[in-house]
């Protein structure tokens, strides 16, 4: 294979279709209790990916290397801050897996409703996609890129379609159900900032293959602003939708809002043909992520701060170590959360991804700054003027969207942040040797 086989539109499905999975198909159902207030934390959500998007154009135009966040963190803040980010940066991508399984198993409930009273067949049903999307990408890098453009088409046209034809049917007295919650109205715009931006956790995936995509320089920046700014469209868009479709009660206990809504627009076949719509979205955004799962530690372990087995590669360049490990650490946390509902795995591990590659970002975001200090060369003099107005309001969004991930997943994060510092001790170690 080719090193350089992405191109525009392959990374533009790369990270369209990594934003547009799980995610927006269920969060409706998390964000109920907050009633329309949701809307106002989503165009904050909306304004802030925005400005992490443009940090991150500029950056894989200046350091068009694999690794994505990890390796701008490292070029910025040097090897022990680079192999944190590499290491929170890979926890946020299969503990996400594991939350959108979960909410692919959700959706699957609408065809086989015993799947959500079953804690068996739900994990025999997780573990499977866990491992047959894990055969995909050991087959080739093409193999999953091409599987991602088919399903990024197939999971935006049922979105599409339900809002050309559910606009007659919205009910404006849905709207009026504004902060349901027992929280203020600044706490649940906190809340729900958190939980809206693990809809936009993906938007870095076109940086990190980046030795695997034709012309990285302009290729990079123009896929992750452009599908930011699609992904951006259509969550407003659909969010809005789903609140004048379906009663704040029956959205805030139901795990598939979405089969409510197409039910009510197109009758039984159109719930139907949601439901599978949305299993695609699942389906396909859980392949981008496995896709990014062993890119990471496979570059970090070539820089010498992962363990050297995460570099191996086969003959067609997939990282397959990298790859049955990052399976094997969903199948565990499947397990671990068999014991609770389908909606409360899903929120809680969204929320703890979410937090983890927040990590990633509020770094990331500062590595620009960093950069233009210790490699000047590498930037126009105006250059700074443009960052600091870009890294400023995004670091002062991430921090905003910290502090809704609530005390259990901070002291969760936390502690698997730091947790990280013995191995990196151990591979220092190893490499002396």
């Amino acid at each position: 294979m080719k090193k350089s086989s992405l191109g525009f539109w392959t990374v533009l499905s790369l990270v369209v279709g990594n934003m547009i999975g799980a995610g927006i198909f269920m969060l409706p159902s998390s964000l109920a209790a907050y009633g329309s207030l949701s809307l106002i934390g989503w165009g904050i959500t909306v304004v802030g990916v925005i400005l992490i998007a443009l940090v991150f154009a500029k950056l894989s135009s200046v350091l068009p290397t694999a690794g994505g966040p990890y390796a701008y963190c490292r070029s910025g803040f040097g090897d022990f801050i680079g192999f944190q980010i590499a290491w929170t940066y890979w926890l946020s991508l299969w503990i996400g897996s594991a939350g959108t399984i979960a909410g692919t198993i959700g959706y699957l409930s609408f065809f086989f409703p015993e799947i959500a009273t079953s804690g068996s067949l739900s994990l025999f049903l997780g573990v499977g996609i866990t491992w047959g999307l894990t055969f995909i990408q050991l087959i080739s890098l093409q193999a999953a890129g091409l599987f991602q453009i088919l399903t990024t088409i197939l999971k935006i046209s049922p979105l599409l379609l339900l809002v050309v034809f559910g606009i007659p049917h919205v009910n404006m007295e849905n709207f009026t159900v504004f902060n349901p919650s027992d929280t203020s109205n600044l706490m649940a715009i906190i809340n729900v900032c958190i939980l809206t931006m693990w809809a936009f956790v993906g938007l870095e995936s076109g940086t990190v293959p980046a030795e695997n995509i034709e012309n990285p320089k302009r290729v990079i920046p123009r896929a992750t602003v452009v599908g930011t700014l699609i992904v951006a469209g259509i969550y407003m868009v659909v969010s809005a939708l789903i609140i004048g479709l379906v009663p704040n009660d029956v959205l805030q206990t139901s795990p598939t809002p979405f089969v409510i809504a197409a039910k009510t627009v197109f009758g039984p076949s159109g719930a139907l043909f949601v439901a599978v719509a949305a299993i695609v979205a699942a389906v396909g955004s859980l392949n981008g992520i496995f896709m990014l799962q062993a890119q990471v530690p496979l570059a970090a372990a070539r820089d010498g701060l992962f363990p050297q087995h995460f570099a191996k590669t086969t003959k067609n360049g997939v990282p397959a170590f990298g790859l049955v490990v990052t399976a094997s650490l969903i199948t565990v946390a499947l397990f671990m959360n068999q014991s609770k509902s389908l909606v409360e795995i899903f929120k809680f591990m969204i929320t703890l991804a979410t937090l983890s590659v927040l990590i990633t970002y509020l770094f990331s975001v500062l590595s620009e700054l960093m950069l233009f200090l210790e490699r000047p060369d590498k930037f126009k003099r105006r250059d700074l003027l443009g960052a600091l107005a870009l890294s400023v309001p995004a670091f002062l969004y991430i921090l905003f969207a910290m502090i809704g991930s609530g005390k259990e997943v901070m002291m969760w994060g936390a502690f698997l942040f730091f947790a990280s510092t013995p191995l990196y001790v151990l591979v220092r170690w190893q490499n002396r040797k």
